[in-house]
């Protein structure tokens, strides 16, 4: 039977394990379907010489977090939400990384492949995934989950072994630490309005005034989610605030004729959503890029893109990892560049890439 720490004393060996290990596999499991935070519901742990599986809700797992800040490679695969959740709970971001969805992907991996397939196609090792969609949050935990969730972390050490041989025969294992060292800038999980408001794309559509107030709605409801601690959706949901911008209501009696809010949403919501259709700005203050690229934007985003997509194939890597389809858009519209100006996917795409980025920012400069 798999043990389950639940007893804060039992933290100290650990974190001194994890402290003098040379690599320590983590991985973490959570829920957030009915919050806003997501709620971690277990920690599981690898080290040369157990794998431990903690229990985080009874305990202050802080100690963890001082230990997964030590010298030793943490090894994670896609691990950014968990290092969100290990900064979210313990204010610390473990270091040095090793992702292996990263490294596989630079050395001709898809860039989404699941740990499960890597596992399988690298180790020829197959994994259960019957617990794949599971209630973390409920207690006890089954066996079969403990076990599944022990399976997570136990071929974290051989994948990076197997990778690492890749990458440093490909001449790649500095692509892999600035990507890793990327993950561990604070400010990569730091509240940002501009990002928030740039997930809903569908408010390039609406007028000026509109878009001002969509934008000062998507804020508010932010807000207001965090502080209650509940999912955006269950607060307002998406189409309510962007017909609420498209059409503003005159005073309450219109506002409880929306569809898609209650009596008890009116009740609770209804002055707080008036005060901030009253008082919002003019002009949106994280303007959209339009909702498509114009003729000239059309054709430097094509050549960005090809470009992209020619040195991938040379490399052997799939474009996406260079840059995104969505993130090429951007900058073509006149986000900044990025990674693509910085570090080896410059050196990539070479004199040519400076020149296009070069051009979209003059063209950008110019019409400012």
């Amino acid at each position: 039977m798999t043990e389950l720490l639940t007893d804060g004393a039992a933290l100290t060996p650990l974190a001194a394990a994890i402290t003098a290990s040379p690599w320590t596999g983590l991985d973490t499991e959570f829920v957030r379907e009915r919050t806003y935070y997501a709620r971690l519901c277990l920690i599981q742990v690898a080290t040369p010489d157990t794998i431990a599986l903690v229990d985080p809700l009874p305990l202050d797992i802080a100690p963890l977090g001082q230990a997964l800040a030590g010298p030793g490679i943490k090894i994670l695969h896609a691990g950014r939400q968990d290092l969100e959740l290990f900064l979210q709970e313990t204010g610390i971001l473990p270091a040095p990384l090793f992702d292996t969805q990263m490294a596989a992907a630079l050395v001709g991996y898809d860039e989404q492949i699941g740990y499960a397939n890597l596992v399988a196609q690298l180790l020829k090792v197959d994994l259960a995934k019957d617990a794949t969609r599971t209630n973390w949050a409920a207690r006890p935990l089954s066996d079969r989950q403990l076990a599944y969730a022990q399976d997570d972390v136990r071929h974290l050490e051989a994948l990076r072994a197997a990778l690492l041989a890749e990458l440093e025969r490909l001449g790649r294992g500095a692509w892999l630490v600035e990507d890793c060292a990327a993950l561990n800038d604070p400010g990569l999980y730091r509240f940002s309005p501009e990002q928030l408001v740039r997930r809903y794309r569908q408010g390039a559509n609406l007028s000026t005034p509109a878009q001002a107030l969509f934008q000062a709605l998507l804020l508010w409801r932010e807000d207001a989610a965090r502080k209650a601690d509940l999912p955006r959706a269950w607060v307002v949901a998406d189409a309510v605030l962007l017909d609420l911008a498209a059409r503003p209501p005159k005073g309450r009696a219109d506002l409880a004729q929306r569809r898609g809010l209650d009596d008890r949403q009116i009740r609770r919501l209804g002055d707080h959503l008036l005060s901030v259709i009253e008082e919002a700005p003019d002009r949106p203050l994280h303007p959209w890029p339009a909702a498509r690229l114009d003729p000239d934007e059309e054709r430097l985003y094509q050549a960005l893109a090809a470009l992209i997509d020619a040195r991938a194939q040379a490399l052997g890597i799939q474009g996406g990892v260079i840059g995104s389809r969505r993130t090429l858009k951007e900058i073509a519209q006149g986000a900044a560049p990025g990674s693509l100006a910085r570090g080896w996917r410059a050196e990539v795409l070479g004199t040519e890439g400076e020149r296009l980025l070069a051009e979209i920012a003059e063209r950008h400069a110019d019409t400012a």
